[in-house]
């Protein structure tokens, strides 16, 4: 009696069923911890949620679903709201944070640069050609080394070893007014009418931010590109070097193409770093002097935290979030076609 070969929809059934128990655990684990919050931040960025609100229980939630179902959208929401513990208000929140001047001001480049997007923009744009033209230079300078090449590589590294509470306190320390190290060099060679808190003064804040996150990670990029410098075939350098190429015609005709790929991943994680920048302010200057070093990280945290206002902080989340997508996307597809125009 000839067997039985399984038809087409049992295979595919059982290969899905054994793709699903092992990435199972997985998938649920990134669902209830990353999907379902983005979600209910969502819509609580959609309430005049203020975090001391008693939510429902499980079941005002099934009861909102049930009365979609039901197409009866007035109970759906009641029922929403008492499982939320918060009441729907649209989009007022949204609308609120584009007319807040402190957020977002257009009244010229000087109240633009002291605005939350406008500093955090100002920082961004800083780290990412650090991160992404000053570590592929850092990187090839490194990579010409013939003596003590592992010990400065690592030295480089070090700091991105360190917790950001560490270098935020080291810096700190480096900028005080009275005991600061950069005050004291300047009283030792006669310039002490320079002094002042180099971090907290008006104008330098923003610098040393960039200075220290610059310092803090500038290592880790330039070993993205290290390691992509040891792909390149050293037959091209000898061909170079054959027909006369110097050090700029290699860096430029040779080492710039082959970075490309590392150019690209270092730009996105650069633009990541610096919208999200957030723990090097708290540690520092807690968005002083006047708010003006305050990112939108620091922004969420302090509209959630101090202000009770997590609602409108989940809103001024959801806005950056767009903004990173949407930016990192554009900066990917022009990235890419420099890649294939070289």
């Amino acid at each position: 009696m000839a067997s039985k070969t399984p038809s087409r929809f049992a295979r595919r059934l059982r290969r899905s069923l054994v793709s699903l128990l092992f990435c199972g655990p997985a998938v649920f684990l990134y669902a209830g911890f990353v999907i379902l919050p983005a979600i209910l931040g969502f819509t609580y960025s959609l309430t005049d949620w203020n975090g001391w609100g008693a939510g429902g229980t499980g079941a005002d939630l099934l009861r909102a679903m049930t009365s979609l179902l039901r197409l009866a959208p007035g109970e759906a929401r009641a029922a929403l709201e008492r499982f939320l513990g918060a009441r729907f208000i649209g989009l007022d929140n949204y609308r609120e944070l584009f007319h807040k001047p402190e957020f977002l001001s257009f009244g010229g480049l000087g109240s633009f640069r002291q605005s939350v997007v406008g500093f955090t923009l100002f920082e961004t744009l800083l780290i990412v050609i650090a991160f992404t033209v000053g570590a592929m230079v850092l990187a090839v300078l490194l990579d010409r080394l013939r003596r003590l090449k592992g010990l400065i590589r690592g030295l480089f590294f070090y700091p991105y070893v360190l917790s950001v509470l560490v270098s935020g306190l080291l810096f700190m320390y480096l900028a005080n007014r009275r005991a600061g190290a950069i005050n004291r060099i300047l009283d030792l060679v006669g310039l002490d009418g320079w002094q002042q808190n180099w971090m907290m003064g008006p104008g330098f804040g923003p610098y040393f931010i960039f200075a220290l996150v610059t310092w803090s990670g500038l290592g880790f990029f330039t070993t993205l590109y290290l390691a992509n410098l040891q792909t390149i075939p050293t037959d091209l350098y000898e061909a170079a070097r054959m027909d006369g190429a110097g050090f700029l015609a290699i860096f430029r005709h040779i080492q710039i193409p082959m970075l490309m790929p590392t150019v690209m991943t270092s730009s996105v994680l650069a633009l990541i770093l610096g919208l999200n920048l957030f723990p090097q302010i708290l540690v520092t200057t807690q968005g002083g002097p006047v708010k003006q070093t305050t990112t939108i990280g620091y922004y969420v945290y302090r509209l959630g935290w101090s202000d009770n206002r997590l609602a409108l902080a989940a809103a001024v989340s959801f806005v950056a979030f767009a903004a990173l997508v949407l930016v990192a996307a554009a900066q990917v597809a022009l990235l890419r076609r420099r890649q294939v125009s070289l």
